[in-house]
């Protein structure tokens, strides 16, 4: 440090590295171990400087400088010598109207260093500072109203202004509290962009704004420790009733709105008359409204001593009107085309101005706000549901208004309503990485082969075909999209733990995570970059993590998926280490079922509706069932034996035995009587039952669907209608083709219903030829074959 200070002292003030030797290096901590005779010279430099009456460049770097040196010294040494001299200097341009506001800062900024700093050595302050204060204060709102009122106002040297006069007021209060009646109104005259005689048309930037509102927050501290709580009651209620003011303008000759359940405080009385004219009006009260929100939102985050009183209703039911304007609501029949179109564009600004007031207040009241908590989730809700895909900023700021709630407030304490309808909306949230990608048999040309189901993928391949040269092919999933999906996955940890979630929605949510953890290294080609991919990563990860954290809930919703996605989680985490190094043995328990100790269960049928539900894509088994009920014509057995659809030999023996046990309860009745007999009648409904001629039925190999039409044809076996009857008669190849399929043995019980098709199937064979298992005919054979009959 001792050879440091002859190179400042050979420097200028004005020299680029001055600044950065003093900050890097910092000698004048303790100025008592420099060399005296040195230090003295260029403090005497410094203050020689300073003092000039020269407005120069030098003048203004060695402000700054003195700045710099009082703020590391701690001795006081500097301050307490040379100080009084600067204080004086100081105050004089600033209360000079001569003064050049563009050279104000550096004096501001020594003036505000000095009367801070002056709190540690109090004889310096009751001898320097407290004498100067009351002219200090009329000295910087002159000075503020001088800024603001050019023509071509310095935005930066105001903001710098705003900042260190709010410091001062904190510092000391008492003094500013003449200053009031002139400050307040020039701080909302920015707040609200009020035109001015000076400035007819202003364009104030949003960090004015901000800073002007932080410095009405703080006005409150100039009644005093007693009556400061008050003082802030005043302010915010002040601040509702213009918020209130400028909703009334922007739904006044537009909107419908409902009626508000508090109703918002009167508005200040020096607040001028909104334009008449509703196209005029809208931009200035979406600016009052975003204006006042800004003071709520200072004086909401303002670190009080003492409780103040809160108007937590009042508050809520402001967020409240602006969340209940929506895309759906009534407009007056009277309204304009442009009218309507300016405030359809205005409706993402109010949305953010509800959230805005309501996540304020639930930061700064906690749990006061618990009362208000489904009236607000309803609304929020709603408009997450209903809010369309473009709009992804608001999508952002809904999901993020949501995870802010449920921080505070746990899903356990929520209606499960909302964390249902919630998590679904996060899971619909990803279809954009899911729906680019094409069908892979489509994609590898496999489109080809003959038959109904060769056809059925031609024309599917034809439809994507069509839908490339339309624009609906796979495409990049933008920057913004990728944003809304991290929001959304960042939202689903919170949602899982909801106590009586359904166990179907959460095995989906996780068996869908867990897939898109899979085939995020795939997803590279339909992301914008490198950056969304890995936060996708992230954030898909870190659900997968806290859902294995998470306690298991009832309903089997824990059957091995906790080990699966273990055994595809990075194995090195620290929140993993205590499930699989657990420090205490595990507990004595019996073994779980046998079905319960596969990795993941099977998809059910819930699970599968509420896929459905969300817009998710089908399986193969799903794609067979509605390639089915679109062709269901072509499915049902009831047609020629030429056109039977092939079915396994274990399904036709089952169904043999099916019949022959259905048919042998009854044989006790002669069967000649079939079109009288009650007996008859249960062998016509077990084949109309077991072959519908309405319904098209699903072939499968599996075991268990003849034990459920046979359940279906003892049930349908009791009724007394004669209406089926009919259509067996009506309906003779279904008949044959089922009996004909029967055993020899069979065959001659049965002589007697062979006999009643005996004519009708004459020239055809008695036992139907089983093809070698394709059921690829063509439609163009099927259709004339359908005609001839």
């Amino acid at each position: 440090m001792t050879s440091l200070l002859p190179l400042l002292t050979s420097l200028p003030f004005t020299h680029p590295s001055f600044s950065p030797l003093l900050q890097s290096h910092k000698p004048f901590s303790h100025p008592s171990q420099l060399p005296q005779s040195s230090l003295n010279k260029w403090l005497n430099r410094l203050n020689s400087t300073i003092l000039s009456r020269d407005d120069s460049s030098d003048r203004r770097a060695a402000c700054d400088i003195a700045e710099l040196v009082i703020r590391m010294d701690e001795e006081g040494y500097v301050m307490t010598t040379y100080g009084k001299g600067w204080v004086g200097t100081c105050l004089g341009v600033l209360s000079s109207p001569s003064s050049s506001i563009l050279n104000i800062p550096s004096y501001l900024t020594l003036m505000r260093t000095l009367v801070i700093s002056s709190s540690q050595y109090p004889s310096f302050e009751r001898e320097v500072i407290h004498p100067i204060t009351g002219k200090m204060s009329v000295s910087l709102g002159k000075l503020f109203e001088r800024s603001i009122s050019e023509s071509r106002p310095e935005w930066d040297i105001i903001l710098d202004l705003l900042s260190i006069v709010r410091q001062l007021i904190i510092h000391a209060p008492a003094p500013f509290r003449p200053l009031l009646p002139t400050l307040k109104p020039s701080l909302f005259n920015l707040i609200l962009q009020i035109p001015t005689p000076t400035n007819p048309y202003p364009s104030i930037p949003d960090e004015i704004r901000k800073s002007a509102s932080a410095l009405v927050a703080t006005l409150h501290v100039t009644a005093g420790k007693a009556n400061s709580p008050q003082s802030w009651g005043m302010e915010i209620r002040e601040a509702l009733g213009g918020f209130g003011r400028a909703m009334s303008g922007l739904t006044t000759d537009g909107w419908e709105e409902e009626p508000t359940k508090a109703q918002p405080p009167n508005p200040p009385s020096a607040l001028p008359e909104l334009p008449v004219d509703p196209l005029s009006r809208l931009p200035v009260a979406l600016d009052w409204a975003e204006g006042f929100t800004e003071v709520i939102l200072a004086l909401l985050r303002y670190p009080t001593a003492r409780p103040v009183p809160v108007p937590i209703a009042q508050i809520v039911s402001a967020g409240l009107r602006c969340l209940a304007i929506t895309l759906d609501t009534p407009t007056v029949p009277y309204i304009s085309p442009q009218h309507h179109a300016a405030l359809l564009a205005s409706s993402p600004r109010i949305w953010t101005i509800g959230m805005q007031l309501i996540g304020s207040v639930a930061i700064a009241c906690g749990d006061h706000l618990f009362p208000h908590l489904g009236n607000i989730l309803d609304h929020t809700v709603w408009l997450a549901e209903r809010l369309p895909a473009s709009m992804t900023d608001t999508q952002i700021q809904l999901l993020k208004f949501h995870h802010l709630l449920l921080t505070i407030f746990p899903p356990a304490v929520v209606p499960l309503e909302y964390p249902t309808r919630l998590l679904r909306l996060c899971l619909t949230k990803v279809q954009p990485l899911l729906e680019n990608r094409t069908k892979s048999d489509i994609s590898s040309g496999n489109v080809g082969g003959g038959g109904k189901r060769g056809k059925k993928r031609a024309r599917n391949a034809e439809d994507g075909l069509v839908g490339g040269l339309e624009g609906r092919e796979g495409r990049t999933v933008g920057v913004d999209e990728v944003k809304v999906i991290v929001c959304a996955l960042q939202l689903v940890p919170l949602l899982h733990p909801t106590p009586l979630l359904s166990p179907s929605l959460l095995t989906f949510s996780i068996r869908l995570h867990l897939s898109l953890h899979l085939s995020i290294p795939s997803l590279g080609g339909i992301l914008s970059s490198s950056s969304a991919q890995s936060e996708l990563r992230e954030s898909v990860h870190d659900v997968l993590e806290k859902a294995v954290l998470m306690t298991e809930g009832e309903g089997g919703t824990g059957r091995g998926w906790k080990s699966l996605i273990i055994s595809v989680l990075d194995q090195h985490s620290e929140s993993l280490a205590p499930i699989l190094h657990p420090s205490l043995p595990p507990l004595m328990r019996p073994m779980p079922p046998l079905s319960q100790l596969h990795l993941f269960v099977k998809e059910g049928e819930e699970e599968r509706k509420e896929r459905i539900a969300m817009g998710f894509g089908m399986t193969d088994d799903d794609v067979l069932e509605e390639e089915y009920q679109e062709d269901g014509e072509d499915v049902i057995v009831e047609q020629s034996v030429v056109k039977t659809s092939t079915i396994s030999n274990d399904t036709i023996a089952q169904q043999t035995s099916a019949i022959s046990r259905s048919i042998a309860t009854s044989n006790t009745t002669p069967i000649t009587q079939a079109q009288t007999g009650p007996s008859t009648q249960k062998h016509v409904e077990v084949e109309s039952t077991l072959v519908p001629a309405t319904t098209p039925s699903v072939v499968t190999n599996q075991p268990t669907a003849p034990v459920t039409h046979l359940a279906q044809a003892e049930a349908f076996a009791t009724s007394q209608s004669s209406t089926v009857v009919s259509n067996f008669i009506s309906q003779p190849s279904s008949s044959t083709t089922k009996i004909s399929s029967l055993s020899e043995e069979k065959k001659s019980d049965l002589g007697d219903i062979v006999m009643l098709n005996q004519d009708e199937d004459e020239d055809e064979e008695g036992i139907p030829e089983l093809d070698s298992g394709s059921d690829d005919f063509d439609e163009d054979e099927d259709d004339e074959e359908e005609e001839e009959e």
